[in-house]
């Protein structure tokens, strides 16, 4: 009876992930452009290349709605290549960038000797193949300069990009939805699920007065001295780029400890201080079903990172370790149980 029951929790859960993912994507397209080939195929400039961390840096400008920053891109040559496709969404712009083999970068000379081509921008590679000699499964460093105005999400999670909404107190809240659009939408990478970083970490700026909450584990706190914070987090298992998500906002934080099928896991819960009350009593269910997930389907896959439920300015995704939450507090979808 227990196969029976189990087979039949995959067999639902496979239809509801194949609907969701449905409605996410939108309708099925009549036909394929030149963009959605540079998106979709594992094409040269991502073939020889195989990126395993992600370290980004970000600053959110609440006045002007745009953000600026870094990502290091930690990748193993795996052949010879010839330029290195990166992924970053107009109108986004990138600015530059530099190698490294991870001793140093290049103190002034940041590279502008790309070719773009829509959303995707091919790097010059010089100083890869001149200066650093590259041997194959050689790990190495690009780092990229990025700056804009992301797009805004209109119906997140559906159809997503970046929120910049407010709570219930008029506080700034601001979050990023983007399993369909793919990451870019914000921040350089390769954008494409064949390959995910084995890690990443998440160093985001923002005014001082509000928090974010990111992925992985709290690696603690940057005054700035100007207004702002750095907010460091860490994740230590392989992230597909779409869940690497920071959530700003006014978050109190309450949490426990689930004593589970592979030790303890720190399950954290960080929400709007008005929801406080509420979510304590609410979220005593997330433990059942932490109980009921191990018993069926075997341990929670990220004991490294920790489990966080975290209130999102919208209905919610299950971001890897800080899954959004905006249900609202109720039972059911929008409350239909």
């Amino acid at each position: 009876m227990r196969q029976i029951l189990k087979a039949f929790l995959i067999i639902n859960c496979s239809f509801l992930i194949v609907n969701s993912s449905h409605a996410q994507l939108g309708a099925k397209k009549e036909s394929f452009t030149h963009a959605d080939t540079l998106r979709g195929t594992y094409g040269p400039g991502r073939d020889w290349w195989d990126a395993t961390k992600y370290d980004l840096s970000v600053k959110f400008n609440l006045d002007d709605s745009t953000i600026s920053g870094e990502n290091i891109i930690q990748f193993k040559i795996l052949k010879k290549g010839d330029s290195m496709q990166i992924d970053l969404q107009e109108p986004m712009i990138l600015d530059g960038y530099q190698f490294s083999d991870g001793s140093d970068y290049p103190a002034k000379n940041i590279a502008k000797a790309f070719r773009k081509d829509g959303n995707a921008y091919f790097l010059a590679m010089p100083d890869l193949n001149n200066y650093l000699k590259p041997q194959f499964k050689k790990t190495l460093y690009v780092k990229i300069f990025f700056h804009g105005k992301p797009k805004v999400a209109v119906r997140p999670p559906w159809d997503g990009g970046v929120m910049w909404k407010k709570d219930k107190n008029k506080n700034p809240w601001i979050s990023v939805a983007c399993q369909g659009l793919g990451a870019s939408v914000w921040y350089p990478c390769k954008d494409h699920q064949a390959d995910e970083p084995d890690s990443a970490e998440m160093h985001i700026t923002c005014p001082d007065s509000l928090f974010c909450v990111g992925n992985g584990r709290y690696r603690g706190k940057i005054d700035n001295h100007d207004g702002t914070a750095t907010y460091d987090w860490a994740v230590v298992n392989p992230i597909n780029n779409y869940c690497i998500i920071p959530y700003i906002g006014k978050y109190v934080h309450f949490g426990e400890v689930y004593k589970g099928e592979k030790g303890n896991l720190d399950m954290d819960y960080w929400v709007m201080d008005y929801n406080l009350d509420k979510a304590k009593e609410h979220f005593k269910d997330a433990k059942r079903m932490m109980e009921a997930f191990e018993h069926w389907f075997g341990p929670y896959p990220f004991y490294e990172d920790g489990y966080k439920l975290v209130d999102a300015p919208h209905l919610g995704m299950e971001h890897q370790s800080a899954t959004a939450y905006g249900n609202n507090y109720q039972n059911g979808y929008r409350g239909t149980m």
